[in-house]
């Protein structure tokens, strides 16, 4: 992370701004998750944040894998623009029923507007999105580990919530069938 771009810490200041703030306009919870399941999505962030930030004087094996160039930078700078723009896009449309533990909120109503058109999960796709840049960014082999491990943290996160709003939410198994949960017409 030694050679992340201000522009891209900014990105994630933003991100980080705008989460803290929007989390006081939520919806009160109805149920949420046991606290083992909310524990281990939190280690798993712990360990990719650690890789993330990690340098070679952290991480002794941690090495660069790709050069610091012009291309690389402008690469990473505008993926994490672009996962900025999507996190924030479908953050603003889940609105109240937001919750950064898997819950059913009171009210809990089914979004399929705007990202949500597109994919499932689109908070974690523009998450993920921006982790890839600040790897691409940092160049270093374990920025690209926090990458997979964040992928691994979000896929059981989502799995999660998609077994509660599947029992909870009439009209949310016909939503999983025919949308991908992160990326469009992949996965």
């Amino acid at each position: 992370m030694d050679r992340t771009s201000k522009f891209a810490l900014g990105c994630w200041a933003i991100v980080i701004a705008f989460w803290i703030v929007s989390a006081f306009s939520v919806k009160r919870t109805r149920t949420r998750q046991p606290l083992p399941h909310r524990l281990l999505y939190l280690v798993f962030n712990a360990v990719a944040a650690v890789f993330l930030i990690g340098s070679e004087r952290i991480i002794h094996w941690n090495r660069a894998i790709l050069p610091h160039t012009v291309i690389t930078g402008v690469l990473g700078d505008f993926l994490v623009l672009i996962g900025l723009f999507i996190a924030i896009w479908a953050r603003a449309t889940l609105g109240g029923n937001w919750s950064a533990r898997v819950t059913l909120k009171e009210d809990h109503e089914l979004i399929e507007r705007g990202p949500y058109r597109l994919v499932r999960h689109p908070i974690y796709s523009g998450l993920l999105l921006m982790i890839l840049g600040t790897a691409v960014l940092a160049g270093q082999m374990g920025a690209f580990i926090a990458l997979v491990i964040c992928f691994c943290g979000f896929w059981m996160k989502l799995r999660q919530e998609e077994v509660l709003l599947t029992k909870h939410l009439p009209g949310y198994s016909e939503y999983l069938r025919r949308t991908n949960a992160l990326v469009p017409f992949v996965l």
